[in-house]
């Protein structure tokens, strides 16, 4: 039996913030079944950081964005991460979404978000290979390092005298009051009590409160979304994002940068958990998707990229389209973790440590 006083499912982006966070006199360990930090919803994702402009006033995913988002660009600037503020647009290709780049700003005017409006001459002169109308510039968005980002992380927990254990799975609860959780480590059956059981296990972690809190009312349905890198057609290295004005069913397919400029495009939405896909199949889905504001766009210039799988929570059945964060007990788990999940994986964990606080 091992005895700690917290253990954390999960090591992603969440789990490895909430180790930082928690109290530093408190014992803690955690576990992770991959090999490593970060293998699943943590590296498939566009390393973007986003300014906090989509979501709904007073939802947990624009308060962490916005707070996160300060915090994540004060966390790579102290610890020498690679990211760049480079800014990003959102565009209007018809008079349709001309209204809809206006309930945009009017949002983002509420939330005190900053940002410029942009006429289609200055788009044209920033950005030639866009055709839009106009369109609304965010200047605190942004790309960085997500592994280096992690990797700090992970060192930093280490330092505080965190125990981080990989290839470690979590199997069920045995006991409450400590918690008692049965782990199978590298092929062995092991045992950890623990004061404190905090879930941040990603796609995995709504079974994991049905086992635990005995219920059935939280689930994952994923979405899968695809990305394709573009090659030969820009002149020179992509230097800021481009987003069309948001559909339905996500943000549409955009254009995102990495920190040396390589334009990743996507990505699409695709009720899957498939991560196999035919991309050829895709790239002309892509290219009508994406038409009326890059009209030049070629299938020669489309290089399959990576697949990205976004939990979606759902509660006793309905759609739960913001974060979940809540405690029961000595039990804390947070779900249906998305976007903007990794801008706000600071503020996520932070809010854990408060949590986490009250309860000892």
């Amino acid at each position: 039996m091992i005895d700690t006083d917290i253990l954390i499912v999960g090591g992603g982006a969440i789990g490895l913030s909430c180790l930082n966070q928690v109290p530093p006199y408190l014992s803690r360990i955690l576990i992770e079944r991959n090999s490593s930090f970060g293998q699943e919803a943590s590296s498939r994702n566009s390393e973007v950081i986003h300014s906090g402009i989509y979501y709904p006033h007073q939802s947990l995913k624009t308060e962490h964005c916005k707070v996160g988002r300060n915090e994540l660009y004060r966390f790579c600037q102290g610890n020498q991460i690679p990211h760049r503020q480079c800014g990003k647009y959102v565009i209007a290709t018809t008079e349709n979404e001309e209204e809809r780049l206006a309930e945009l700003a009017s949002h983002c005017e509420y939330e005190i978000v900053p940002f410029q409006r942009i006429g289609s001459d200055w788009l044209k002169r920033k950005i030639p290979f866009i055709k839009a109308t106009s369109g609304l510039f965010f200047p605190l968005s942004g790309v960085f390092d997500s592994h280096r980002y992690l990797q700090t992380l992970e060192k930093k927990a280490k330092e505080k005298g965190a125990v981080l254990s990989y290839r470690s799975e979590f199997i069920k609860v045995l006991d409450r009051d400590p918690w008692t959780v049965e782990v199978r480590e590298r092929g062995q059956t092991i045992q950890i009590r623990a004061k404190i059981l905090i879930n941040s296990a990603g796609g995995e972690a709504a079974k994991i409160s049905n086992q635990v809190l005995t219920t059935d009312i939280y689930e994952h349905r994923f979405c899968r979304g695809r990305y394709f890198i573009l090659k030969s057609f820009f002149q020179e290295p992509l230097q800021c994002l481009v987003y069309p004005v948001p559909e339905a069913d996500g943000l549409g397919i955009h254009l995102t940068p990495d920190l040396k400029g390589t334009a990743r495009l996507g990505p699409d939405s695709d009720w899957s958990s498939e991560l196999d896909c035919h991309w050829d199949d895709l790239k002309s889905v892509f290219l009508n998707k994406t038409k009326k504001y890059l009209p030049d766009l070629k299938v020669q210039h489309l290089q399959p990229g990576f697949i990205g799988l976004r939990p979606k929570l759902f509660v006793r059945g309905q759609a739960h389209p913001d974060f979940l964060v809540e405690a029961h007990g000595k039990y804390l788990h947070l779900l249906g973790i998305e976007s903007p999940g990794l801008t706000a994986s600071l503020s996520l964990g932070a809010e854990v440590g408060r949590i986490v606080e009250k309860i000892i």
